[in-house]
């Protein structure tokens, strides 16, 4: 077996990660801020979204409503009712 996990140190076969200050550094920290722009413009419009659910129905958030809204998020089938 050439991997083994001695005190915390998860190396194997005497490789060392690259430096964080090089390219791979550098993309790493765009993939994450292009991923983190993403999360957040999707977070807006389901906040957006669930507004306008609530003011469709008069500002109460009635159980059926929050089963609707949880269904529709974690199904990634987020369209409003027509």
């Amino acid at each position: 077996m050439a991997c083994a996990a001695h005190g915390g140190d998860l190396s194997c076969g005497g490789r060392t990660a690259p430096p964080a200050d090089g390219v791979g550094g550098r993309l790493k920290r765009l993939a994450r801020r292009l991923t983190e722009a993403l999360d957040a413009q999707r977070r807006k419009q389901v906040d957006r979204e669930i507004a306008l659910l609530l003011a469709q129905s008069g500002g109460r958030l009635t159980d059926s409503l929050e089963r609707e809204i949880n269904r529709k998020i974690f199904a990634s089938d987020w369209t409003l009712p027509q």
